[in-house]
């Protein structure tokens, strides 16, 4: 036993998960993990021969990193073609699509985080202006109170679609999925599959 967990059992534990469970704690659920638990993790890594960056993902997950560093990895994802439309010369960059729908008694919200060339980030920031502006309202109180900001967040979200540099939420989705991405850093094909958008 050490400092209130036993790493025998946690080894016997990870040994007993597939290849892909084991990747999917170790490029996205390994905040917060002991550094005696990710060498656990970086045994199993060896003994099963899988990719060595899963560790470095893992072990991404459990440091600090600069807004530069975060800058340059989220120029990894910017070089991509565009998820949605397949644009290989545009950069990307990020948005947030604020959508509310109103039922009377039952109102809906959701900000979802898109990925994608301008174009694209502006053609879905209109199409949820235009879903919130008729179906927001319905919703009594919620839907009248928080409509107007909703198509708000979307205009104020398409400003940011055409910068230059890595916008705002391009940066927050680099280093929410930090260990993915520095797993897969310089394989584009799964980087493509990070950033794709699945409700086209």
């Amino acid at each position: 036993m050490s400092n209130g967990y036993d790493l025998k059992d946690i080894a016997e534990n990870y040994a007993r998960k597939t290849d892909s469970e084991l990747i999917h704690i170790a490029t996205e659920k390994a905040q917060g993990l002991r550094p005696g638990v990710l060498e656990i993790i970086g045994n199993e890594i060896k003994k099963r021969n899988l990719n060595p960056n899963i560790l470095e993902g893992a072990k991404a997950q459990n440091r600090e990193y600069s807004l530069e560093e975060i800058t340059e990895l989220s120029q990894k994802l910017r070089s991509l073609p565009c998820p949605l439309c397949g644009n290989k010369t545009a950069k990307l960059n990020g948005t947030i699509m604020h959508t509310a729908k109103s039922f009377i008694v039952f109102s809906f919200f959701r900000k979802e985080p898109i990925i994608g060339c301008p174009d694209c980030l502006d053609k879905k920031n209109q199409e949820s202006i235009i879903s919130t502006a008729l179906l927001g309202w319905w919703g009594i109180p919620s839907g009248i109170l928080k409509t107007p900001f909703y198509i708000y967040n979307n205009i104020k979200a398409k400003k940011q679609n055409r910068i230059a540099e890595p916008n705002e939420t391009l940066l927050s989705f680099t280093f929410e999925n930090i260990g993915q991405i520095e797993t897969y850093k310089d394989d584009s094909e799964k980087l493509k599959q990070i950033i794709k958008y699945v409700k086209k």
